[in-house]
Parts: C-alpha cells; sequence; structure tokens
C-alpha cells in the first residue's frame, strides 16, 4: 500500500503542472487504456475499468490481445463493468470453451451420432489428418455474434464509441497483426485464437491466432492511435525460473512465449500508468473463479481509484472528457437480404434452403439465432456466426459459414461390466455421390460387435424431408434365466435391411416411415438347450410408422429437456426356421423345420421428461409402454423384448435395475423409473434411481394379452439403486449399484466412456 501512496504523491507531482498547459495541438492529452492477454486471468481488467468508470475517466483509445481484447471490445462499444461482469460470472465457461452446443441445437437426424466420440479427424479426399486446433468455439462465435450485434454494420473500429484495436498473430509469418476493421466479431475471435486450441481464423487471407504468441501488451499501437497517456494493465506473466521448468508442459508452453515475453517487457517501458494485478494464485484457465478473480482486479482498482480521479480532473481542466454514446441494440430486425459468405463446396441456395428465414419478414434475434443453430445443427459446417447489416430502416442478414472437411474420422473407446470393451469407430462423409446426402459407416470393435451402416439423402429445395437406406448389424449373447439363475445362453446374429423416409424440417422432432428386413441367427454356447437346439434362424418383414422429439439438453447426464417416441409396427411375413436334434441310445438324428408364423402388431410408445427443480437438482421419470399381438414366446425370440441390466444393447431391449442383463423376455411390457439426479460439485454427480416393471398392467386394458410369468415367476418388479458419476472430457464414468425387492443380491455396474445407447 505504501508503494501506491508514494505513486500517487510522484504522479500528482509530476503530471499535474504538464496537464496545467494545453499541448502544443491545442487539445487536452488523449487516454490510451491497454490490456493484455492472460486467459481467464483476464478478467481481472473489469476491476481497473470499474475504478476507471467511478473515477470518471474514460479512455480515449483501447486495445488488447487474447482476453484483452474481448473485455476492452466489450467495454469499447458501450457496456459497462458490471455488465461485462454479470456476463463473465454467469457464463458456462465448460460450454463456451469448448466444441459442445446443446443438443437440442443438432437436427434430427444427427443426435445419434453427436456428442459421443473422444477425438474427430477430418477426412479431405481420403486422406486423414489432424485438426487445426482441439476446438472450433461455434458456442463462443454465437455468443461474440449476440453480444456484438449493436456495432455489425461498423467495419471502421475508428467509429465505435471507443476506438479499438486488437492484436493477431499470423501464424503463417509470424508477425503481429493489427485488427482495427472488418468484423468486429471476428477480429476479438481471432485475437484469442489460442494455437493448438481453437482453430485459427482465417481473415483477408491471412490465417490468425492468438495476438499473445508475438503482442501480448499492444501498448505501440495505442500510441500509434494517438494515445498522449497510456494506462496498462497487464495480468499475463513473465518467463520462468529454471526451477520452474520442471515438465515438459511447462518448457513447451516457455517455449511457445519467449518472444512475446521479451517484447512485452518492451511494451511495458512506454507505460505511463502500469498496474499488474496480484492474481499469481490463478492461471489461464481459471474461468470457473472468474468471481474471485474480478473480486482481485477490484482490489487493485480501489488502489488506483485516487490516481484515476487525480488524472481525469487534471484533464477536465484542459477539454472534455469523452463520453461513451452506446450504440442501441436492437431486438428485432427486417431481415430483406440474406447473403452467405465462406462457402465453397456447399452451394448458397442449399444453406438458404435450410434456413426458415424469409426475405422481408421481421425476425427476433432469438428467431434469428435458432435458425443459425439449425445451419449448425446439419453438421454441414464446423463454425457458423452472423452479422446483422444495417440499411436503413431494413438489414442485410450475413451468414458466416466455415465449412466442414469432406469427411471425418471419429473414434471413442468405451468400458462397460455388462457389455466389455468397445473401440467405435465412425466414418463419416458429406456430399458423397449425391448433394445433399450423408454416408455413414460405423464399427464398435468388442466382444459383441456392431456395424451401423446408411446412407440419408435430403430432398426437396429446403431439404425437408430425407430418404434413407441402411443397415445394422448386431452381435451378441441372449441368455435365460430361471429363478435368477442362468440357464443356457445363445450367440445372437442380429441384421437389418431397412429404407426410410423422414422429417429432415425439424431440430428436435421427426416422423416418417420405415421398410424393414430383419434376420436373426441364434446358436447354443451354455446350457442344455444346445443338446436339442443346434440353430434357430428367423426373417421378418415389416413396416413401422413413427413420430419422435427430443430436446433434451445433453446426452449424457441431462438436465433439462423431454424425450418422446412413438410407433406402429406391422410384422406381415414370418418366417422361422429351427434345427433340432433328436438323439437315442443309438443314434442321433438332426432335422430342420421351416414354418411360417403368425403376422403380429406392435405399438411402442417411450417418455422421458426431465423436471429442473434448480441449478444442479433434476427429477427425471423415464416410461414405456409396449403392447404386442405376439403370442407365447416361439421359436423367433428376437420378436420379444429383453429386459433388465443397468447398460442393455439389443434390439428390443429395456433398461431395469434390479435384474441381471436380459433377465426377463416379454412380448407386452410397461416400465417407469423416478431418478433424482444431484451435481454435487462441477461435473461430478450423485443420481438415486427407483424402477418398475410390469408385464399384466396397463396392456390388459388395451388388449386380451396371456399374461404368464415372464418376470421369473412374477407379474410385476420394483428395484432400486445408486449411481455415481463423473462427466469427464474422455465420456462419462460411472459406478452403479442396484437391488430387486425379490432378490438378495445386489448388482453394481462400472461404465468408462461413451455409451452408445
Amino acid at each position: 500500500m505504501i508503494r501506491y501512496t508514494i505513486f500517487v504523491v510522484i504522479f500528482s507531482l509530476t503530471y499535474c503542472p504538464v496537464f496545467s498547459q494545453q499541448t502544443p495541438s491545442g487539445k487536452r492529452p488523449t487516454i490510451g487504456l491497454v490490456l493484455s492477454g492472460g486467459g481467464a486471468k483476464g478478467m481481472a481488467h473489469i476491476g481497473i475499468i470499474r475504478a476507471m468508470e467511478k473515477a470518471g475517466l474514460t479512455p480515449d483509445y483501447v486495445t488488447g490481445t487474447s482476453m484483452g481484447s474481448v473485455v476492452g471490445g466489450l467495454y469499447s462499444i458501450g457496456y459497462t463493468a458490471d455488465e461485462i461482469e454479470a456476463m463473465a460470472t454467469n457464463m458456462d465457461w465448460d460450454v463456451i470453451l469448448s466444441n459442445k452446443i446443446p443438443l437440442d441445437e443438432i437436427t434430427f437426424e444427427e443426435k445419434e451420432y453427436y456428442g459421443r466420440f473422444i477425438a474427430e479427424l477430418p477426412i479431405e479426399g481420403i486422406r486423414v489428418g489432424l485438426p487445426r486446433g482441439l476446438i472450433e468455439g461455434q458456442q463462443l462465435s454465437e455468443l461474440l455474434s449476440r453480444l456484438t450485434r449493436s456495432v455489425h454494420d461498423i467495419d471502421d473500429f475508428n467509429q465505435l464509441p471507443i476506438p479499438f484495436a486488437c492484436v493477431a498473430t499470423d501464424i503463417a509469418t509470424g508477425e503481429p497483426v493489427l485488427l482495427n476493421k472488418g468484423s468486429f466479431s471476428q477480429a476479438i475471435r481471432a485475437s484469442m485464437s489460442i494455437p493448438t486450441v481453437f482453430t485459427p481464423v482465417e481473415i483477408d487471407g491471412r490465417l490468425l491466432v492468438d495476438g499473445g504468441l508475438v503482442r501480448n501488451f499492444p501498448v505501440e499501437e495505442v500510441k500509434a492511435m494517438g494515445a498522449d497517456i497510456v494506462i496498462g494493465v497487464f495480468v499475463s506473466s513473465d518467463l520462468n525460473s529454471k526451477e520452474e521448468l520442471n515438465s515438459l508442459i511447462s518448457v513447451l508452453t516457455q517455449s511457445a512465449f519467449v518472444t512475446s515475453a521479451f517484447d512485452s517487457r518492451k511494451q511495458k517501458e512506454m507505460v505511463d500508468i502500469y498496474i499488474e494485478p496480484d492474481i499469481k494464485d490463478f492461471n489461464t484457465g481459471s474461468f470457473n473463479q472468474s468471481k474471485e478473480i474480478i473480486a482481485k482486479g477490484n482490489e487493485m482498482g480501489e488502489l488506483y481509484l485516487e490516481t484515476f480521479k487525480h488524472l481525469a480532473d487534471s484533464l477536465s481542466k484542459l477539454g472534455p472528457l469523452k463520453k461513451i454514446q452506446k450504440p442501441p441494440k436492437k431486438d428485432e430486425y427486417l431481415i430483406t437480404d440474406i447473403n452467405i459468405i465462406g462457402n465453397k463446396k456447399i452451394p448458397s441456395n442449399q444453406i438458404k434452403g435450410k434456413l426458415k428465414i424469409k426475405e422481408g419478414s421481421i425476425l427476433s434475434i432469438d428467431e434469428i439465432e435458432k435458425q443459425i443453430a439449425l445451419i449448425y445443427g446439419t453438421r454441414y459446417f464446423d463454425k457458423v456466426d452472423y452479422e446483422i447489416i444495417r440499411n436503413g430502416p431494413k438489414y442485410e442478414l450475413r451468414i458466416n459459414v466455415d465449412e466442414a472437411p469432406d469427411g471425418y474420422l471419429k473414434l471413442a473407446v468405451q468400458y462397460d461390466s455388462e457389455n466389455d470393451v468397445g473401440i467405435l469407430t465412425n466414418v463419416t462423409y458429406r456430399n458423397l455421390l449425391l448433394r445433399h446426402s450423408r454416408a455413414l459407416l460405423e464399427f464398435d470393435f468388442s466382444k459383441n460387435p456392431r456395424v451401423d451402416l446408411n446412407y440419408l439423402k435430403y430432398i426437396g429445395k429446403r431439404q425437408n424431408a430425407g430418404i434413407q437406406i441402411g443397415l445394422d448389424y448386431l452381435n451378441n449373447q441372449l441368455p435365460f434365466y430361471e429363478d435368477n439363475i442362468e440357464i443356457s445362453r445363445f450367440d445372437a446374429h442380429y441384421t437389418n435391411f431397412y429404407f426410410l423416409m423422414q422429417s429432415t424440417s425439424f431440430q428436435s422432432f421427426t416422423f416418417g416411415g420405415k421398410f424393414q428386413l430383419e434376420y436373426s441367427d441364434l446358436k447354443p454356447t451354455v446350457g442344455e438347450l444346445g443338446k436339442v437346439i443346434q440353430q434357430i434362424q428367423n426373417r421378418d418383414i415389416g413396416a413401422i410408422f413413427f413420430a419422435k422429439y427430443d430436446n433434451l439438453d445433453r446426452r449424457y447426464f441431462p438436465r433439462k429437456g423431454t424425450q418422446f417416441s412413438v410407433s406402429f409396427k406391422s410384422v406381415f411375413d414370418v418366417k422361422n426356421r429351427y434345427t433340432q436334434i433328436f438323439t437315442d441310445s443309438v443314434s442321433s438324428t438332426e432335422s430342420t423345420i421351416d414354418q411360417y408364423l403368425d403376422p403380429f402388431l406392435a405399438v411402442e410408445t417411450y417418455i422421458t421428461h426431465i423436471f429442473q427443480l434448480n441449478k444442479n437438482l433434476s427429477l427425471t421419470t423415464r416410461n414405456a409402454f409396449v403392447l404386442t399381438t405376439l403370442p407365447e414366446p416361439k421359436y423367433n425370440i428376437t420378436d420379444y423384448y429383453f429386459l433388465g441390466g443397468f447398460n442393455p444393447i439389443f434390439t428390443n431391449i429395456c433398461t431395469y435395475w434390479g435384474a441381471n442383463e436380459k433377465e426377463f423376455i416379454s412380448p407386452n411390457y410397461f416400465y417407469t423409473n423416478l431418478a433424482l439426479q444431484y451435481e454435487v460439485y462441477k461435473n461430478l454427480y450423485i443420481t438415486a434411481l427407483g424402477n418398475y416393471l410390469d408385464v399384466q398392467y396397463p396392456m390388459e386394458i388395451f388388449y386380451n394379452i396371456q399374461v404368464d410369468n415372464y418376470l421369473g415367476g412374477e407379474k410385476r418388479r420394483f428395484g432400486y439403486g445408486l449411481s455415481f458419476g463423473y462427466n469427464s472430457p474422455l465420456g462419462p464414468i460411472t459406478f452403479s449399484m442396484a437391488k430387486d425387492t425379490k432378490y438378495s443380491k445386489t448388482l453394481t455396474n462400472i461404465n468408462v466412456g461413451f455409451w452408445v445407447r
């Protein structure tokens, strides 16, 4: 505190006499504010700006790098320190600084494949490469577009309420690049594009990354703009000592910023009022400690409050200080033109066709962003943002797109104690063979291998419908139990060829029809049944009509939303073949029997709804109702429904906590559960669950079903359990345990990684 008091005294004695006279040009001296980069530590800038506001001291120019460009940029267009702080502390930084967008913003046909891979490698032609950064930053780009919409039509940053410039680095030449014109939001995004973390931004043919690589403290730039007095806030750090360079990461990081560190030392010498908040206890990634970092900035700002007041008083005697004229921020716009910028492979009419915006209509900012999300949700683009350009009372909607590569190779690894280890590989191509199409091949290399092969072709001017052909293959084990004891097991091979037509108009809703041909091939591997039955084969031909709705916010540990599906299935051709072995004391005889079984109908309804009780607590209910005209199980057992397990995998499957995987089999069932999920700490969850299973009611109300002891001698079951989960970057990690009221045994399950179902 003593050194700051001394500084104020020296400042008053030094500057006040100087400013008692006008500058040679006859104008009052101008002030430049320089905000350095520093990642999350840049939140401390807010506290310094707040102190300047209290003192009535408004800078004439602002420059910044990286996070300094974000805070300085928002301040330069009229946001106050309080407004910037509110945004910083209320943001979900884990989402903003990631590739994740809410699942409900992904188009329905893409939801199944979104957000369940560790790595996504770009494919150009047939070559697999590496991404230019871990994070495309779609959420960040959307946020910057929204926050800066009041100045979208200003392409000269000197025309902003406070003239502004930020610095990026041309990664091809290593030169600092001053950004003071063009797209304001893209300039800020480029300035903070940390190499290998965020993908570079291309502006005027130059590939730009974080300016902190070469010019982390842009003092020269603010003086070139015309600043006579420079206030510099530095929140980064100098080079680490030899003792601190004790890891590979620390050495690599220091190597990248050696040039910048020496440049910052040079820039500091040109600062008149140098401020360095005490934030050594934080690092560049401490975004979830924004409140604490801002508090440190407030403390430092209070120490300089008198200095700022002295400076403001002195300058005001020589001329009026700058007043910020905040541009109006509209919430509705008359959109008369739509222009697509940045597309090379995807025609503009295809992109416009997907939009539900008619030129000449009045749209709210929420409606515009919903349409932007719809375009990104098609997965044809790595990044989509927008600008609203004023033309009198009318506006042009300018959509900036960054096209995705031809395809992606996606990888994930998962372990589940019910299903063992699996390596998931997905290859997805866009516009292969035909335009407006998606080709997908997915393999699950595991003890129970799985293949998903499909080709989707969008049709219609607005791509409001899609035709899909595909093949599903699954090899799995089907156990059979008596009194909680496994008595036999089949090795099951299931194949489904299908043709599907569905609506693709909406992000969260679809409907359509599906024609399918199903094959199953079962061979007994465990138990006495193998001495009688050698092989069972089944073929079904049928059609399904369906409607589905899904606006869950995320696939794993969802916190809000609804998921609903209803389908009507008609299987009109059922052929069965089974091979028996007849054995007597002398010989054994093999006999193959072919038979056509009765056609059947099935109605399936599934409903999940999540009530978000507060920020950390949610209540989930999941329900399933299945009614069929199937008789008692015959040899076409894959037409029936397998019940039981934490995360069972097969066709016609239903989870039930408290029973072994696929322990029960039934042609009809009703299932419901209630789960209370609490986020104990960031991404750490505990869930309590109770579930109920019934094979009699309410199905018997609608159809005279034949009720048997399908649930291990019971017609209904109740189970309960507890789960501990962590939503890690490599996928969810869960440990679950459950018990059925009829059994004494407690079942457990461990999952590591992204599960498919």
